[in-house]
């Protein structure tokens, strides 16, 4: 592995970390809603409403964590694809750089 590469762990612990800030955030307005909603109505009823009602206010509400979501999950593929891209260059024998 080359010395200026960034280490495979670091780029997991941001990709491990969106994910969960994002689910944290999402199940948390799911909590939010459903507990607003079970005092018009009973709780089933209240939680199958605060499902549908998150999904779009989500978007709305959590475009920031979202987009750096996206933007680690885009550089968690990119690194896989580099190291597959590798990997098969030296099951081939191809050297690298060379065309």
């Amino acid at each position: 592995m080359d010395a200026g590469a960034p280490a495979p762990e670091a780029d997991q612990g941001g990709l491990a970390g969106a994910i969960a800030l994002y689910t944290v955030l999402r199940l948390g307005l799911l909590a939010v809603l459903t507990v607003a909603l079970m005092f018009v109505m009973p709780l089933i009823v209240a939680l199958a409403f605060a499902v549908v009602l998150q999904l779009p206010l989500a978007l709305l509400l959590f475009s920031g964590p979202r987009h750096r979501l996206t933007a680690a999950m885009a550089r968690a593929r990119s690194r896989r694809s580099a190291e597959r891209d590798r990997l098969r260059a030296a099951l081939l024998g191809d050297q690298p750089g060379t065309d």
